[in-house]
C-alpha cells in the first residue's frame, strides 16, 4: 500500500514543494536535451547542401549528355564516357556524402541530447522519486496496520505498540513533547498521547485509531499547560487542598 501525502495539511507542504521542484528539474533538464538536439540538427543544413551539390552536378552531366551528339566516330563516344567518368566520381559520391552525413547528424543529435538530459534527471529525479517512494511505502504501511487493528476490533492493542515503539524510537525532544513522564504513562497504559505522536510522525492524524466507545487520541498538550497542570496538582496535595479535600466538619 501506497500512501503518497499525510493527513496532516502542513505536513503536505514540504512534499508538495518536493514533487513540484524534481518535476521542474525534470522539465528543465529535458528542455535542455530537446535544445540540444535541435541546435546539432541544424546541422542538416549542411549535409542538405552537400546532397544538393551532387544532385546538382548529375543534373549538369545528364544534360550535357543528352546534348551530345550521337552518331560521331570516336567524339560521341569520348563525350558520354567522360560525362559518365565526371558523374561517378563528382555527383553520385556528393550524393552519398550528403546522405551518410545526415544519417550521422541524427544519431549525434539523439546522443547528445541523451546525454545532456538524462544524468542530472536520473541522478536528482531518480534519487528523489526513490525517497518519495519509501516514504509513500512507510506511510501506507501504518495506515495498513492500523485498518488491520480496526478490523480486528484490537485498537487498544494497537495503542499499546504505537506508545512502546514511540518510547523506543522518537528523539528525546519528541518524546518529552508527547509526554512528560513517558515510563509513568507506558507503567499506567495511559498510551493515547504516545500512540498519537507515533501516527503523527507516520503522516496519520489520531483519529485512525478512533475508538467510537472511547475519547478521541489527544496529542500531547505544550509544555508550559503540563507545567501548569503540575503546579495544580501540587497545590492540591499542600496543606490548604487537604483542609478542602476534608470538606465541611
Amino acid at each position: 500500500m501506497l500512501k503518497f501525502y499525510p493527513d496532516h495539511v502542513p505536513a503536505r507542504v514540504p512534499r508538495l514543494f518536493g514533487d513540484m521542484l524534481a518535476a521542474s528539474w525534470t522539465v528543465a533538464w529535458a528542455a535542455a536535451g530537446l535544445v540540444v538536439y535541435r541546435v546539432i540538427m541544424a546541422l542538416e543544413v549542411v549535409a542538405d547542401g552537400i546532397s544538393s551539390t551532387g544532385r546538382t552536378f548529375n543534373g549538369w552531366l545528364e544534360a550535357f549528355k543528352s546534348s551530345t551528339p550521337r552518331g560521331i566516330p570516336g567524339l560521341s563516344n569520348f563525350l558520354l564516357g567522360t560525362a559518365t567518368a565526371l558523374e561517378r566520381h563528382s555527383g553520385t559520391p556528393l550524393i552519398a556524402s550528403g546522405a551518410h552525413a545526415h544519417e550521422v547528424i541524427q544519431q549525434m543529435a539523439v546522443l547528445f541530447g541523451l546525454v545532456t538530459a538524462l544524468p542530472p534527471i536520473l541522478i536528482v529525479g531518480g534519487t528523489y522519486a526513490y525517497l518519495r517512494l519509501r516514504d509513500a511505502r512507510e506511510m501506507g504501511a501504518a495506515l495498513a496496520f492500523v485498518r488491520a487493528a480496526e478490523r480486528s476490533g484490537r485498537l487498544e492493542q494497537a495503542r499499546a505498540v504505537l506508545a512502546y515503539r514511540a518510547v523506543a524510537s522518537l528523539p528525546f525532544t519528541k518524546l518529552m513533547r508527547a509526554s512528560s513522564d513517558p515510563v509513568g504513562d507506558l507503567s499506567e497504559h495511559r498510551y493515547d498521547r504516545l500512540a498519537a505522536e507515533m501516527l503523527k510522525r507516520a503522516g496519520l492524524e489520531s483519529f485512525r485509531l478512533h475508538d467510537p466507545g472511547r475519547s478521541r487520541l489527544e496529542p500531547a498538550p505544550p509544555a508550559d499547560v503540563r507545567r501548569h497542570g503540575d503546579e495544580q496538582d501540587q497545590d492540591g496535595a499542600g496543606p490548604e487542598g487537604q483542609v478542602r479535600g476534608l470538606g465541611p466538619g
